[in-house]
């Protein structure tokens, strides 16, 4: 009878799965993911009722065209002066376009009024 004890080996980890794991998930994600160019997202809204209620305040209307300048109180001005022109004014602004208009300048619009120092800024999504 032999009686002399059992050596332990030290668990080890073998990292070969899981690095064939991850090399499957890479494909995997590779595979399955779409890298396309989103240049244009169309937003479409519908006209609201609140849009009747605005008629009743006192607003500063900043209406965005189709070329991407700014129009406010009759004038044109492009979206890089529109910050100065804003500057010192105490106003609700409301910031609509036209059916053409593109989004990246309403938000840029919205972005200028901010940096103005207005706070009461309203974005209308319709045509």
């Amino acid at each position: 009878m032999h009686l002399e004890p059992e050596r332990h080996r030290s668990p080890t980890i073998s990292l070969t799965p899981l690095i064939d794991v991850v090399f499957i998930l890479l494909i995997f994600f590779m595979l399955a993911s779409r890298f396309g160019d989103w240049k244009d997202l169309p937003v479409n809204v519908l006209p609201s009722e609140a849009s009747e209620q605005r008629q009743d305040q006192d607003w500063l209307t900043l209406t965005v065209t189709a070329d991407g300048q700014v129009e406010m109180e009759g004038e044109r001005y492009a979206v890089s002066d529109l910050a100065e022109r804003l500057q010192g004014r105490d106003a609700t602004v409301l910031i609509t376009g036209e059916a053409d208009a593109p989004l990246q300048a309403a938000l840029a619009t919205l972005d200028a009024a901010r940096a103005a120092g207005l706070e009461d800024v309203q974005l209308e999504l319709m045509p």
